[in-house]
């Protein structure tokens, strides 16, 4: 086999299952290594370039967690797989967990571009204005729940504009609204401090928006 083509394959026994755990140790791999180098702008910039190849790397190979994780458990082998050598003097585990940081969120920025399209073709297949892009379609089950922050987000879409509801618990006005039109930075939006003309701001705007062309 290629040994540029071994990363695309299914990973084999090795590494473990627990993605969560090298997942903890990628998220956590930023926090350990720019601190260290904030003061050696030649190492700075070197880790960045080495973590940009990595993270390219990956995303040509388009990998999955499971790939993440044995990148994370063996880095010396991801990097020889990739022919890449680090042009940074840092710790090549810290290097390359966080370029698999970086890869994750390209994961779920693509999850959540494919739900949101989902919610618009489901949509339009019920010949509704109106997709529910997060959280639930009424405003009145929007709740901060455990962690007490929670948001909703509707799109109009004949318009394009986007209506977001949050919930944070930890702010002296815990309850906003927000109207994101396109073209429109930034989104005009305003806070509240009861729940009631919160939900009551959110009705209004959802009215208005759906008598947009």
């Amino acid at each position: 086999m290629n040994p540029s083509a071994a990363m695309d394959q299914p990973p084999a026994a090795s590494p473990p299952a627990d993605v969560d755990h090298w997942r903890r140790r990628w998220r956590a791999a930023a926090e350990a290594l720019f601190p260290t180098l904030m003061c050696d702008p030649p190492s700075y910039a070197g880790a960045l370039e080495s973590i940009g190849a990595m993270a390219a790397e990956l995303g040509r190979r388009r990998a999955g967690l499971d790939a993440l994780a044995a990148a994370m458990a063996d880095p010396d082998r991801f990097l020889a797989d990739c022919g890449l050598r680090p042009s940074a003097a840092a710790p090549v585990g810290l290097l390359v967990g966080v370029a698999c940081g970086m890869r994750e969120r390209d994961l779920i920025a693509d999850d959540v571009r494919r739900d949101h399209r989902a919610a618009i073709d489901r949509a339009r297949a019920e010949g509704n204005p109106w997709a529910v892009l997060n959280g639930p379609e009424s405003i009145e089950d929007v709740t901060g729940g455990a962690s007490g922050v929670a948001c909703c987000a509707h799109l109009h879409i004949p318009s394009g504009t986007e209506l977001r509801a949050t919930v944070d618990a930890w702010s002296p006005e815990p309850y906003r609204i927000d109207v994101v039109s396109a073209g429109v930075v930034p989104p005009e939006g305003h806070s509240f401090a009861r729940r009631e003309p919160w939900i009551a701001q959110f009705r209004r705007c959802r009215d208005e928006i759906g008598r947009q062309p």
